[in-house]
């Protein structure tokens, strides 16, 4: 028993104390409250006059899907331990992060706006 739970502690530290584990998942959750943050902002401005809701969609539909064709079209190029595209994809992940939380902003000022 002392055996197995010693084993769990060793990878359970090794995993959530890593230095490169937690700047990852900080710069993740940075992405997607930024992504929220300017969701909010973009749904609370532009919505205000209603001149600009055509355009600004388009836009946003365009930086997303241009933002996925990127990512998951060179997932394998990027991937890899030797990889000498490493810091493009930490910038990548940051813009697919900002994306998501634009998404989930957005979906929350739908509700908003429903209720």
């Amino acid at each position: 028993m002392d055996l197995l739970s010693d084993l769990f502690k060793k990878v359970y530290y090794k995993f959530i104390f890593s230095k490169k584990f937690f700047y990852s998942t900080f710069i993740s959750f940075i992405g997607i409250l930024f992504g929220f943050f300017i969701a909010n902002t973009l749904a609370t401005i532009l919505g205000q006059t209603g001149d600009w809701g055509l355009l600004s969609s388009g836009i946003l539909v365009a930086f997303m899907e241009s933002t996925n064709r990127i990512i998951y079209d060179n997932k394998k190029k990027f991937n890899g331990e030797n990889s000498k595209y490493g810091k493009v994809y930490q910038v990548l992940l940051f813009i697919n992060n900002v994306k998501i939380g634009m998404i989930y902003g957005f979906f929350v000022e739908a509700f908003k706006l429903g209720s």
